[in-house]
């Protein structure tokens, strides 16, 4: 077969056709906290193993900011429909780690101080970052369209693995909205990412390099080692097997399969 001309960033109505960014950024969820029932906490506490989960998944949500500074100094930044849409699907993330936070702080005595440390982020990265992908061009969009995928079943994994997890009915509840949240974000990621590599094999070969050196989930650099050891032992150690589907799944995207990322982040 062959190979597809290189995608343009002015090919914006063919990835995700149907998924409307104008909508989705009109309905984006803002705040969750006049829904997260905090009050039902006092009578049925969440256990230390699940706040430590939802303490680091608060993290992993609050560092999306970090991670959108180095995607929107990239070409991704010149399609205004993803623009739209990852500043969109930021301000949702934002709002998730909010919840999770509250929920935490609904187990701790009443006037306990919000953490606010701020992230060890040195701007030499985002200016390298920014000369080489400017260097690289369209085909980082495959890149970001990409990680933003696999993150995403990630995501909505875990939170389905806290659920089996925590017999805690609002916990359930609340986790379920955020999963729906992220399934329609997953609809145009996935969309977009497929078309990339689909169009571009130095979209494909970049993506797969980048791929493999992604510390997962993304925003684990904002955390010490030790806690992604625990997210990932804590939630699939006794269930290997969704680690192997979310890898298979990976395997499906164009040009990356065989590369077993989440086993190895996971070391199960």
């Amino acid at each position: 077969m062959p190979e597809h001309k290189e995608a343009s960033v002015d090919s914006t109505s063919f990835p995700a056709p149907h998924f409307d960014v104008r909508d989705y950024a009109r309905t984006a969820a803002g705040s969750h906290r006049d829904t997260l029932a905090l009050e039902t906490y006092r009578e049925h506490p969440l256990t230390t193993d699940t706040l430590r989960t939802l303490r680091y998944l608060q993290i992993i949500e609050r560092a999306t900011m970090t991670h959108l500074r180095s995607v929107l100094v990239t070409a991704t930044h010149k399609d205004a429909r993803i623009t739209a849409f990852l500043t969109t699907w930021a301000f949702e993330k934002y709002w998730i780690a909010d919840a999770f936070e509250q929920i935490g702080l609904a187990h701790q005595p009443d006037g306990t101080d919000v953490d606010r440390a701020p992230f060890n982020t040195p701007s030499e990265h985002t200016i390298r970052e920014s000369v080489i992908a400017n260097i690289i061009g369209v085909p980082m969009i495959a890149v970001h369209m990409t990680l933003g995928t696999v993150d995403t079943w990630l995501s909505r994994a875990a939170y389905a693995r806290v659920t089996a997890l925590e017999p805690n009915v609002q916990l359930a509840q609340t986790l379920a909205s955020f999963s729906q949240l992220k399934e329609r974000q997953l609809s145009f990621f996935e969309a977009q990412a497929r078309y990339r590599l689909t169009e571009s094999k130095q979209g494909r070969s970049l993506t797969r390099r980048r791929l493999t050196k992604t510390p997962w989930p993304i925003g684990a650099k904002a955390e010490p080692r030790a806690a992604t050891e625990n997210f990932f032992s804590r939630l699939f150690g006794d269930v290997p097997q969704v680690i192997d589907e979310l890898d298979a799944r990976v395997d499906t995207l164009p040009g990356q399969s065989g590369l077993h990322l989440l086993r190895k982040a996971a070391q199960l």
